[in-house]
């Protein structure tokens, strides 16, 4: 199941944003939300809220393009079999 890592997903001329794993072939997204990663998309003079609220908006942006999105935590990677159950259903979403 290889993955493209970092990939940049755009819609016309409209950067969408880098996601953290890909599968193009499977229209699926993986992306790891650790709590560092929040306070590194944040922007001043936004709050934490600003940053999850935009997020879920890229979030939904890229289901609307026909995108799987799968995410996962620190806590999940201590159950991997967990993570790959998810991505296959997201392919087969993606398939369907």
């Amino acid at each position: 199941m290889p993955e493209d890592l970092q990939l940049t997903v755009v819609h016309g001329a409209e950067l969408v944003g880098r996601v953290d794993f890909a599968w193009p072939e499977h229209r699926t997204i993986g992306e790891f939300d650790g709590r560092v990663k929040y306070g590194r998309l944040l922007r001043r003079p936004e709050d934490i809220v600003q940053v999850v609220h935009r997020e879920k908006v890229r979030e939904d942006l890229l289901r609307d393009l026909g995108w799987q999105v799968v995410r996962w935590t620190w806590a999940d990677l201590e159950h991997p079999e967990v993570i790959v159950e998810r991505l296959l259903r997201a392919f087969r979403r993606a398939h369907g």
